[in-house]
C-alpha cells in the first residue's frame, strides 16, 4: 500500500477541498527547511498536495488507496509487481534528470524571470503618481498577465515528479515560485488600499525569489546538469 497522502497532512480521507488547503498551508509553514524544519518532511508534505489538490489526480489516488471491498489484493499485486519492476539503472535516472531539467526547471525559470525583471520598472512608473488611475490600471495588467504566468509555472510543475537525485534542486524551484505568486498576492492588496506594507512585503518576497533564483543556478552549475 502506497503512501498515506491524507495522513501526511493529517487529515481524514473525507476531508474538503478547503481543509486539505489549510492543512496544507499550515504545515509548509511549520517544516520547511528555511525555517528549521526536516527537508524530506517538507518534500513529502509538497507531494501529497500535489495529488490531492488536483482532482484528477486526487480521484485516481483515492480509487487506488481505498478500494472497494474484495479488489484490495489484486490492487496490492499490481502495485508491487509494478514498484519491483522499477530497477532503473544510472543512465536512465540520468535521463530522468536530463528530461526533468528541460521541461520543467527551464520553462518555469523562464516564466519567473519574465515576472521579476520587469518589476522594478513597472513600480518605478507607478511611483511617478500612484493615485494616477491610468498608472495604476497598467500596474494591475502587470499584476493580472503575471498570475497567469505563475499559474502556467505551477501546471508545468505538476507534470513530472522531481527525481529523487535532485529533490533539492525540485524543493527550491517550488519554492521561488511560490514567494513571487505570493508576492503577487501581496502587490495585488496594495492596489486595492495603496497600503505601502503589502506593498514592501510583496518586494521583500521577490528579492528571496531572485536569492533562491542565483542559488538553484549554482547548484545546478555545480552537479553538471
Amino acid at each position: 500500500m502506497g503512501k498515506n497522502f491524507y495522513e501526511e497532512l493529517g487529515l481524514e480521507k473525507n476531508a474538503t477541498k478547503s481543509e486539505i488547503k489549510s492543512s496544507y498551508r499550515s504545515l509548509v509553514k511549520k517544516h520547511h527547511p528555511d525555517a528549521g524544519g526536516d527537508k524530506e518532511r517538507f518534500f513529502a508534505i509538497q507531494n501529497a498536495w500535489e495529488n490531492l489538490n488536483d482532482p484528477i489526480k486526487k480521484a485516481e489516488y483515492d480509487r487506488k488507496m481505498f478500494p472497494s471491498k474484495g479488489s484490495f489484493d489484486s490492487l496490492k499485486e499490481n502495485w508491487e509487481e509494478k514498484f519491483n519492476s522499477k530497477k532503473y539503472n544510472s543512465s536512465i535516472k540520468d535521463k530522468e534528470v536530463e528530461t526533468w531539467i528541460k521541461e520543467i526547471y527551464l520553462p518555469i525559470n523562464r516564466l519567473i524571470s519574465q515576472i521579476i525583471k520587469p518589476l522594478n520598472n513597472e513600480i518605478k512608473a507607478l511611483s511617478a503618481d500612484t493615485y494616477d488611475d491610468q498608472l495604476m490600471e497598467n500596474f494591475c495588467i502587470y499584476i493580472r498577465l503575471s498570475q497567469k504566468k505563475i499559474e502556467k509555472v505551477e501546471k508545468i510543475y505538476n507534470k513530472k515528479l522531481v527525481p529523487k537525485s535532485i529533490s533539492a534542486l525540485g524543493l527550491d524551484l517550488y519554492h521561488c515560485f511560490s514567494q513571487v505568486k505570493d508576492a503577487l498576492l501581496e502587490f495585488d492588496r496594495y492596489t486595492q488600499g495603496y497600503v505601502d506594507d503589502y506593498l514592501f512585503d510583496g518586494k521583500e518576497m521577490i528579492k528571496e525569489a531572485k536569492r533562491i533564483q542565483s542559488k538553484m543556478v549554482i547548484e545546478k552549475k555545480n552537479k553538471n546538469f
